[in-house]
């Protein structure tokens, strides 16, 4: 088996070839994907050429928000592609997220997509199969990215609204508008009693999110309320793990940490770590230096 980053991240056996959140689908080549983000979602889902397989909450989003042409496949359930046995497994990220193993005659892979080992109130419990080989992302793969307490983090963001209503002001909040925006939704669903009106793009994905409770509403009444919206201007706060870079806000991310991505190596307990994404080149240098058989991704094949 061997691996590459060129069209998405790319599996190849004897026989058969995967693409894993690839750029542009391919005739005749099963294309996986993990979750329901714009960079992880082929630029010609409406109109693949191959198969494109994915689980049941992302391909709600997908066909809500791209009008995309996929197939469902269940979380924890095995399938035959060509010479290989695939499974999804629940990583966290966002509603519907999955990695998929794929498991050939010389190893078993994980790749984890976008992962998100503390899980999410919206999303399903992440599990982080043992492998031979771990494809993991490096988002935050910098020591410095450590986010604090998320719960504590979920408090202060239903707190900051709460008072902002009492003195009399709308609370907007911006948050990408697949899988932040619902969480913090979700957040203050649970933490308070605020109306929570949301933009119709927001509403639209959430509308995907089959079996989780999501109370809004997309009519903007004239008392103080709280917004939630892809994008605000004006007085607002923004949700992102990215905060902790430029201050402000509040650092509620989808993404495991530094901390988090050592916890998915860990869990694996893989022989070779993969890494893409991000910081994709530092934290294969960093799991290297520790005595982990540990490497980046490239465009060029790499036998696993």
């Amino acid at each position: 088996m061997r691996v590459r980053f060129k069209n998405g991240v790319e599996v190849e056996g004897r026989e058969t070839r995967i693409l894993l959140d690839p750029l542009k689908t391919e005739p005749n080549v099963t294309a996986l994907i993990t979750h329901a983000h714009s960079d992880h979602v082929p630029k010609d889902v409406r109109r693949p050429k191959g198969r494109v397989l994915t689980s049941r909450g992302t391909a709600n989003i997908i066909r809500r928000r791209y009008k995309g042409q996929v197939e469902v496949i269940q979380v924890g359930r095995e399938y035959r592609i060509g010479e290989f046995l695939v499974r999804a497994y629940p990583v966290g990220h966002i509603y519907g997220s999955v990695g998929y193993l794929i498991q050939g005659k010389e190893a078993t892979i994980f790749y984890t997509g976008d992962v998100n080992p503390r899980g999410a109130l919206t999303a399903e419990e992440p599990e982080i199969p043992e492998v031979d080989v771990l494809i993991v992302e490096s988002t935050y793969g910098l020591p410095k990215y450590r986010f604090p307490d998320q719960l504590r983090v979920r408090a202060d963001l239903a707190k900051w609204a709460a008072e902002k209503v009492k003195q009399g002001k709308n609370a907007v909040i911006e948050a990408y508008v697949v899988g932040k925006s619902q969480e913090v939704i979700a957040t203050l669903n649970w933490l308070t009693n605020l109306e929570v009106v949301v933009s119709p793009k927001v509403a639209e994905v959430a509308r995907a999110y089959e079996g989780v409770k999501l109370e809004f509403s997309e009519v903007r009444p004239r008392e103080p309320h709280v917004y939630v919206t892809g994008r605000a201007n004006g007085d607002k706060v923004v949700v992102s793990g990215w905060v902790i870079d430029y201050g402000g806000g509040f650092p509620l991310s989808s993404h495991a940490d530094f901390d988090g991505l050592l916890d998915v190596v860990v869990k694996s307990g893989a022989r070779k770590i993969l890494t893409v994404y991000g910081f994709s080149r530092y934290f294969a240098e960093w799991l290297k230096n520790r005595g982990k058989n540990a490497e980046f991704l490239r465009e060029s094949w790499l036998v696993v």
